[in-house]
């Protein structure tokens, strides 16, 4: 049996890897939605301020807007940090 080397470059595997990744999200978690920053606040309890400031931290990674747009954030994160924060032993 010969063996096979494939050469790639560290951006197509990034690629490969990102469009693996959102495929499986996507199946495990369904569609998902892009939430303006005052739907945001309302489902995790907290302020527009504190999730703009949640925003330029990187708590969130999947992002769009900004630069003189509205920021709109991903709703699979967003119920993501809802879970995590219902679930942590000093959610009230």
């Amino acid at each position: 049996m010969m063996s096979q080397v494939v050469v790639i470059s560290p951006d197509d595997l990034e690629a490969i890897i990102e469009r693996a990744v959102s495929k499986a999200l996507g199946a495990a978690k369904g569609p998902e939605a892009w939430l303006p920053v005052a739907t945001v606040a309302a489902r995790l309890s907290k302020s527009e301020k504190t999730i703009r400031n949640w925003i330029k931290e990187g708590r969130f990674t999947r992002v769009s807007g900004g630069e003189g747009s509205p920021y709109l954030v991903s709703s699979l994160e967003v119920d993501e940090l809802s879970r995590s924060a219902n679930s942590s032993p000093d959610a009230s």
